[in-house]
């Protein structure tokens, strides 16, 4: 419905992409937008809407842009419309004899979608331009001369082409209707944020664009070898959900060797008989059977690394230090999966109207093996960018974690207390860091075996994030030895942390630990606190690991800190 008070557009444009991105900026409030796709039609347009403003080409498939305009400033009922050339012609003859023509104004392609609207309006508000006084006889004369002369010929030809024309007319528009349907469903195709919500907006603007009755994507699950609906328009839930029939990959391959979209005029062309079956209940007796995928490219898997570093440009400023062994972690996985047959076969879709009984056109399929062509490269793009992204995550995490432990390396340690201590000189501020080590880690590794010792540290990697708080850094250093990094915590209060997890882990019921000399497993802890103990990554880990060598040498299971270069407990 037309908005009160709104400002009528119409646009005389030949080329749909124009037409679509002129509509993209002016269907929207105070405009009201309409459209013509030649001279004709949109004189005809005109002469029923009036409309405030008229944007033309000057290049229209029937009648010059120039020539309409004389038409419309020479019809009483037009005249005083506004009329502006919108083209791509740059030079000023050009320019000047549209304003003799009759035009209030000239703008140029390609248009600035932020200054158009503006653009449009200041024509509204009264702006004319003209042509400079000297030249108005002779450009006058020189396009009387010219419209005589084209029309004459015009006419001709007009009389001849609207002959030909005329038997064909209804097939190209609905060429025209399809193409505009393949334009608009490959704009929303290319707004899917992910490949399945492509396969469904896919079935969803096929059967709102082309009126089909019955869409249904299917999937194929390549460990079971079977095909699955995944998303249907046309039947119920219930009816699809557990739908399944038996994949033949050759078969289909073979099948989709020349065409990506098949049409089956009558179910006599079906060889399997089960199949044929199925078709005849679901009510069928034509149909559309389309492959969204396509073959592997076995040149296209060479100089992967060419290929895909420009898809991970956006990830690696958060990849740590963005390592060649990190990158080449995710081209070695990617590389398999390029390998994969899921990357290049989407999955299948079905085509029928058993509602409408409305046949099929021969040149249909045409338009839509274009439209599976062009979203099985949209959905391949969709498919990488969510194993690349999915690949990095994954690399991310193993390149800062212990795989043993789960805790933080020491590769992240030691960025993360450069960061502190870059963070602490700037805010002048102070944080500790603790080091630990398990007493008598290599005799219960050496009497219960290796495996027992890794059940140990995991236990005890469990038990410093359950007793840290969430700001703290937990990392482990190195064999059965920890850091732990505690942001805005003062000596004092390092001390506590560090007290608190010795007695926790003091009370521990480790397997098999009783029989020990000692009775029990215990860890030693050094401490040493910015700045007073160290302004340097290099010398904090010193102190507290002169701290922690400490307390190992006066007995074990206790807490030594430093202090200015010397250790007290």
């Amino acid at each position: 419905m037309e908005p009160k008070d709104s400002i009528r557009v119409l646009y005389i444009e030949d080329d749909p992409g124009s037409r679509m991105l002129v509509q993209k900026v002016l269907n929207r409030a105070p405009f009201f937008y309409m459209d013509a796709p030649d001279g004709l039609s949109g004189l005809r347009i005109a002469q029923a809407e009036k409309p405030d403003l008229i944007l033309m080409d000057l290049n229209l498939p029937d009648i010059s842009g120039n020539e309409l305009t004389t038409k419309i400033k020479n019809t009483p009922e037009l005249k005083n419309i506004i009329v502006v050339a919108l083209t791509a012609l740059q030079n000023s003859y050009a320019r000047e004899l549209t304003l003799i023509a009759g035009c209030d104004g000239y703008l140029s392609k390609p248009i600035d979608v932020q200054k158009f609207p503006q653009q449009v309006m200041q024509f509204l508000k009264g702006k004319k331009e003209f042509v400079e006084t000297g030249q108005k006889d002779y450009l006058h004369s020189q396009y009387e001369i010219h419209l005589v002369e084209h029309l004459t010929s015009k006419v001709k030809e007009l009389e001849v082409s609207n002959r030909k024309l005329a038997s064909t007319y209804g097939k190209l528009q609905d060429y025209n209707n399809y193409l505009e349907n393949v334009l608009s469903i490959f704009t929303h195709l290319q707004t899917c944020k992910s490949p399945n919500d492509l396969k469904k907006s896919l079935v969803d603007e096929i059967c709102d664009r082309f009126q089909y009755d019955r869409c249904i994507f299917i999937d194929v699950d390549s460990e079971q070898s079977v095909m699955q609906i995944n998303y249907a328009r046309g039947i119920e839930q219930d009816e699809w959900q557990n739908y399944s029939y038996p994949f033949n990959s050759p078969f289909f391959q073979k099948l989709f060797e020349t065409k990506q979209v098949l049409l089956v005029p009558n179910l006599d062309r079906v060889k399997d008989a089960d199949l044929r079956q199925r078709l005849r209940k679901m009510g069928t007796d034509h149909f559309l059977f389309a492959y969204l995928g396509m073959p592997m490219d076995p040149a296209a898997l060479l100089n992967i690394r060419e290929r895909v570093m420009p898809m991970l440009e956006p990830y690696l400023p958060n990849l740590y230090d963005e390592k060649e062994s990190d990158i080449d972690v995710i081209l070695g996985n990617f590389s398999e999966y390029l390998h994969s047959e899921s990357l290049y076969r989407a999955g299948f879709v079905f085509l029928d109207n058993p509602g409408s009984k409305r046949h099929i056109q021969s040149n249909e399929y045409r338009f839509l093996e274009t439209l599976f062509r062009t979203a099985t490269y949209l959905y391949q793009n969709l498919l990488l960018m969510e194993q690349l992204r999915d690949l990095f995550i994954r690399a991310e995490k193993e390149a800062i974690t212990d795989p043993l432990t789960n805790l933080f390396n020491y590769r992240f340690f030691m960025q993360q207390l450069n960061r502190e201590i870059s963070r602490d000189q700037r805010h002048k501020a102070h944080f500790s860091l603790i080091i630990l080590d398990i007493d008598f880690f290599k005799t219960y590794n050496d009497s219960f075996g290796h495996q027992a010792g890794d059940m140990v540290l995991r236990r005890l990697a469990n038990t410093l994030i359950e007793n840290t708080r969430s700001s703290d850094v937990v990392a482990r250093y190195g064999g059965e030895e920890f850091v732990i990094i505690c942001p805005e915590l003062n000596k004092q209060g390092a001390i506590q942390v560090a007290e608190k997890l010795r007695q926790i882990i003091e009370k521990i019921e480790f397997p098999n630990i009783g029989k020990l000399p000692h009775g029990k497993l215990t860890i030693s802890l050094g401490i040493a606190t910015f700045p007073e103990d160290g302004e340097t990554s290099y010398r904090l880990i010193r102190g507290a690991d002169t701290a922690l060598y400490k307390a190992k040498q006066n007995g074990r299971n206790k807490v030594y800190v430093s202090d200015n270069g010397d250790i007290r407990r």
